[in-house]
């Protein structure tokens, strides 16, 4: 046997950078030594392995194979490809009786001291045990190689799959689709190599050719050529594919993408505040919010939208209006999860517009509003009854129907027709409807006591018999004066008073207010009398006390007269 040194000086390239030399101690991950193989250099001359570098005393690297000269040595001896210098794993084997061939001319060549013709390996190598280069069969040390097997090497794989991410966060579930026709480009070190489409099921994959494409170890990056309509939710990170990694697929490299959502909905003024909207106008200029900080106003026919969202679940609210309020939805926020592509429309919010109660009185007056009817879903906040004093405005009230109670202290005159009696006190009770967006006035007439004198009496039937009066009534420089005596034989009333406070007169009307003692208890009255002319048929007499008693409204006077001076 002969001692052989295979030695192999040529500059190292490792992505794409000047890596190292033979004579320079490789990385870890490049040493090939069998155990004891280091041993045995030392030891024995005759168990030197092929892949071994005597010369400096360091292991030939996938690096030194994958060099221009190398792989045009080995291609042109005897068909070794650019895949098998790449890609082909540095093994050991053990195989004394295969051969070594095509060595010949390497005298003075890549490697000079190996033998020219067909050698067996045991007869080079002492037990047969040699590193190599190694893919199906065939095999190549650093000076020749076993060509009977034919030198194809392997080709490694690059795949993954385009889906579309439904719900928006990056990672593919269950469920979720491969989209097909789309176009997949791959990078090396930076350099655009190949491009792949999508099949029917969204799957793209690369074979790393490197005799077809100018392709090595490194850094292989992936981009999706992007399509209207869509956005990138998910891509892969880039591959790192080292030498000798034989014919290995790089999978799972998927890309996700998502078309943008819609949520959209209506503004509408809910007329009948029942959270409904069939037939309800919609409202223009309402500003509507998500919780990603977007915002949408809604336009003249109270739609609105937020597009060219990711899918998940948003919050939507409005920015509330003074002197409205929301019917539905009555949490005040919808939530909506969208996915891919949904159009999430409905998100509709309804609101009322408030109305107001405007009174006008004099200072004193106590003003009361009551609910009588407020259809809807919702209440007054604050609740009625609501209280004022005087001249006042009770606002921020349902649409719907309210009772109006005007209390009037002594000393205020009215000659409302809707004065009635209320715990011992005269009151104005107004049965009144609150429109949207709408005040409703209340401004009963009050008088004060002004000059004219009103004289006559009365007959008029009552419950159980017949009512007589007498009365005189003047104002004077002092002050309003005059008597009522009065007799309501059904009850047996017998009336008598000179405590007039006030007397008013506007044409045929005449109004006369005081106080009168009935039965013991003084109490205060109106009077409102009527000449409606000669004979005095048509004329008229209403007596009202704050008590609740009243007599002669709406009665014709049987033998009586009113006369106004």
């Amino acid at each position: 046997m002969r001692r052989i040194s295979g030695v192999l000086r040529i500059p190292l390239v490792l992505c794409g950078a000047v890596a190292l030399a033979v004579g320079f101690a490789p990385a870890a991950s490049a040493t090939v030594l069998w155990a004891d193989e280091q041993a045995m250099i030392t030891t024995n001359t005759y168990r030197y392995s092929y892949i071994y570098d005597v010369g400096v005393g360091n292991t030939i690297s996938h690096e030194q194979f994958a060099q221009p000269a190398v792989t045009a040595f080995y291609g042109s001896k005897g068909g070794f490809d650019r895949n098998f210098m790449v890609w082909a794993p540095i093994v050991a084997i053990d195989r004394p009786h295969e051969y070594w061939n095509g060595c010949d001319g390497n005298t003075g060549g890549l490697c000079p001291h190996v033998r020219d013709g067909l050698q067996r390996i045991d007869e080079e190598i002492a037990t047969g045990q040699i590193h190599v280069k190694y893919w199906n069969g065939a095999f190549i040390g650093v000076a020749c190689g076993n060509w009977n097997h034919g030198g194809t090497g392997p080709k490694p794989v690059i795949s993954g799959t385009k889906y579309e991410d439904v719900n928006g966060d990056g990672v593919r579930q269950a469920g979720e689709p491969g989209l097909p026709g789309w176009t997949i480009d791959l990078f090396y070190n930076g350099t655009p190599v190949a491009t792949a489409g999508t099949d029917a099921g969204g799957a793209y994959s690369f074979s790393l050719n490197a005799n077809d494409m100018p392709i090595g170890a490194g850094t292989y990056t992936l981009a999706e050529r992007p399509q209207a309509g869509w956005v990138q939710s998910h891509a892969p990170a880039p591959v790192a594919v080292g030498y000798g990694v034989g014919q290995a697929h790089f999978g799972g490299n998927d890309f996700g993408n998502y078309r943008p959502a819609t949520i959209g909905g209506r503004k509408f003024d809910d007329h009948g505040a029942d959270g409904g909207g069939a037939g309800d106008p919609g409202l223009v200029n309402w500003t509507f919010e998500l919780d990603n900080g977007a915002t949408a106003v809604t336009g003249s026919d109270g739609g609105y939208g937020f597009s060219g969202l990711r899918p998940g679940t948003y919050t939507v609210r409005e920015r509330e209006q003074a002197g409205w309020r929301r019917t539905t939805p009555a949490s005040g926020s919808t939530t909506v999860t969208v996915t891919s592509g949904q159009v999430a429309g409905g998100v509709d919010f309804g609101n009322v517009c408030l109305g107001s109660i405007a009174v006008t009185a004099p200072d004193g007056v106590a003003v009361r509003v009551d609910e009588v009817t407020v259809p809807g879903v919702l209440a007054n906040d604050p609740p009625a009854p609501r209280t004022a004093s005087g001249s006042a405005t009770v606002g921020g009230l349902l649409p719907g129907t309210y009772r109006v109670t005007l209390t009037l202290p002594d000393g205020v005159f009215t000659t409302d027709a809707d004065l009635t009696s209320l715990d011992g006190k005269f009151a104005i009770v107004k049965t009144v409807t609150v429109a949207e967006c709408g005040t409703t006035a209340v401004a009963p007439p009050f008088v004060t006591s002004q000059p004219g004198k009103i004289t006559g009496g009365i007959r008029v039937l009552v419950p159980g018999g017949t009512a007589t009066a007498g009365f005189e009534f003047m104002q004077r420089k002092e002050g309003p004066r005059g008597t009522l005596e009065y007799n309501d034989h059904g009850n047996g009333i017998d009336l008598h008073t000179s405590d007039i406070t006030g007397i008013s007169v506007s044409g045929q009307d005449a109004y006369v207010f005081g106080h009168a003692v009935l039965n013991g208890v003084t109490t205060g009255f109106r009077l409102h009398l009527v000449d409606a002319g000669e004979p005095g048929r048509a004329d008229r007499f209403e007596l009202l006390l704050a008590n609740g008693y009243s007599a002669g409204y709406g009665q014709t006077l049987d033998g009586g007269n009113v006369q106004i001076h």
